[in-house]
């Protein structure tokens, strides 16, 4: 059926029966953040060339890459097959890709003939899913793109056009979430241009025909900066691509591979167990999740590497899921060497690397009264004023957990950093911004944590409209788009209370492999407060991969660095301050 004589009729049968209001955020969250691990499947008719879902789209040639659904018939998918993997796999929720950006439809919709019933297999992927799903007690995902780069209308300057299509695209939503029973999560996806309908009218939609639905946060992204670092007014969590976060208080979920691209690829092999692991406890640890995406070959098939590799992933889980599911991270936050989980008065140390016996962390603001490994045996500990000693008998190959029993709940103590690394006198202080992209990875405390992977990002400009742009063809790396947010503002650290500094590090991010993402601080200063004035101790004209200075040193409890000039889309990791003559710092 063509959708321009789409009748009326259907609209009117896929409207559920009674409209709902959408139960309380925290009330629809508590499944996903009790399961922590999920499986995303990235799958369609790209997979006969083994390139990349969508985004091989150009390289492949439209014409060609359009037409792969005509010869797309996976004689082997096997739905229960896929559900018992990843039940095997420890993994407790399922993300199929219905719709990526290349716009064909893994279900039998009525809005275009562009989907699966149109090939030769002719059976609705999404419905068959969605029953093993249920059936096997595991909780249902749609990933959906609004997008759709195959359809012209899209995006359209002329706004009738893309009103049409934003028609169609609902109607797509309507079908996924009202013909496939209960559906927990709708992963909306971001492909670098604004969202071509008004976010709002996507999250209303998606909670009146499901009630307990959790949204990620892509709707109102305009960069991918904005959909790892910020829930938004329409979204639950927060969504890090291809790496692991750190430590945040707000929901978040990393999504990355098993394997090394999105969809299925010729003689590719799986990640060792020890690193799906250690990606997952890193999530957990971080109070976050992992969605980790498997891509079944074009016969419908999990390859047999990334089956098996699923079932040793489950096996070294089943014995320590006590310390993974239900859990929360911290209250030591994540550290290289360790991450840290808690449930009730127990907290769980996980020891990722390493061979040393003898762990030195943090002190803990509470009583242990038992310290025991998996099996049981005891593990000696001593804690003094500023560290706790940990005496650990034996490792394990991929990581060794510990069990500390508390004398009171773990929740009520508050996040415990690892030893600064670097000395800094601003690590972990309390930092503020003109503005920021987001606060969680790219807030103003991402410059005093010691972790060059996350960085401070100016947020969007107030004086520019940004409602006015969904719907607009304005692709994120643009000038027209970068100049969107801010170009120039301030970062501030206090140090609690007035002390020496001789020394300044700053550390901009660099987007060393991709040139497109080029950006650059082109002069800025650092200043500290004396009195209700601010006084300019150093200034500069470029940062670079790292800028430091020895200055005559000053005293005083607050000091900024000011972004006078920039262009693109920049970041700063580290801002660190040092005393006079500091080794560290030099």
């Amino acid at each position: 059926m063509k959708a321009k004589l789409l009748p009326l009729l259907f609209f009117l049968i896929t409207l559920p029966a009674v409209s709902q209001k959408a139960l309380p955020q925290a009330q629809r969250l508590q499944w996903w953040q009790h399961d922590r691990f999920g499986m995303f499947i990235h799958w369609g008719p790209a997979t006969l060339t083994g390139k990349e879902i969508s985004w091989s789209r150009v390289g492949t040639g439209k014409s060609r890459y359009d037409s792969l659904y005509r010869r797309f018939n996976p004689v082997k998918f096997n739905p229960k097959e896929w559900v018992r993997l990843a039940k095997a796999g420890g993994l407790k929720y399922v993300v199929l890709t219905a719709k990526h950006h290349d716009g064909f439809c893994l279900w039998n919709t009525q809005t275009t003939d562009y989907n699966i019933m149109s090939s030769p297999f002719g059976r609705d992927v999404c419905k068959e899913l969605a029953d093993a799903v249920h059936e096997a007690g595991l909780q249902l995902g749609w990933y959906f793109s609004p997008g759709d780069w195959k359809d012209p209308d899209c995006r359209n300057p002329e706004a009738e056009k893309n009103k049409a299509f934003e028609n169609r695209m609902q109607q797509q939503l309507r079908e996924l979430l009202s013909n496939y029973g209960k559906i927990s999560l709708l992963w909306i996806d971001y492909d670098g241009w604004p969202c071509p309908t008004n976010p709002k009218n996507v999250y209303d939609m998606a909670h009146r025909l499901q009630p307990g639905i959790i949204l990620n946060n892509r709707l109102e992204a305009f960069n991918p900066d904005e959909s790892h670092s910020q829930p938004g007014r329409y979204g639950d969590y927060v969504t890090p691509e291809g790496f692991v976060a750190g430590y945040g208080s707000v929901p978040w979920e990393t999504c990355t591979n098993m394997g090394h691209q999105w969809a299925w690829r010729f003689e590719d092999k799986p990640r060792s167990a020890k690193e799906v692991v250690h990606t997952l406890l890193r999530c957990v640890g971080g109070n976050g999740n992992l969605l980790l995406n498997v891509g079944p070959d074009s016969l419908g098939q999990i390859p047999p590497l990334f089956a098996s590799r699923l079932e040793e992933v489950g096996d070294w889980i089943k014995p320590r899921a006590e310390a993974i599911y239900g859990t929360k991270g911290g209250p030591y936050t994540p550290a290289q060497e360790y991450v840290c989980t808690q449930k009730g008065n127990r907290i769980f140390l996980h020891l990722l690397a390493g061979t040393e016996n003898e762990v030195m962390l943090p002190a803990l603001p509470a009583t242990i009264k038992k310290a025991t490994l998996l099996n049981g045996k005891t593990v000696q500990f001593s804690q003094t004023k500023g560290q706790l000693r940990l005496v650990v008998p034996t490792r394990d190959s991929i990581a060794t957990l510990i069990e500390l029993t508390l004398d009171r709940p773990a929740s009520q103590l508050a996040p415990i950093l690892p030893f600064s690394k670097t000395g800094s006198l601003a690590y972990a202080q309390k930092s503020t911004a003109s503005s920021v992209v987001g606060e969680f990875l790219h807030g103003a405390g991402s410059t005093v944590d010691d972790n060059k992977a996350t960085y401070w990002k100016l947020g969007r400009r107030s004086d520019v409209n940004f409602e006015a742009n969904y719907g607009k063809p304005l692709y994120y790396r643009t000038k027209e788009a970068k100049a969107m947010f801010d170009q120039t503002g301030w970062l501030e650290v206090d140090l609690g209370k007035p002390q020496s500094v001789g020394q300044l590090v700053i550390n901009e991010f660099q987007r060393k492999n991709n040139p497109e993402l080029y950006s650059q601080i082109n002069r800025f200063s650092v200043q500290y407060q004396k009195g209700n004035d601010w006084v300019t101790i150093a200034t500069g004209q470029q940062i670079g991969d790292e800028w430091r200075q020895a200055i005559q040193p000053v005293r005083a409890q607050r000091f900024r660095l000011v972004i006078q000039e920039s262009e693109g889309s920049i970041g700063v990791s580290e801002f660190q301050l040092f005393p006079p003559n500091n080794q560290t710092g030099r």
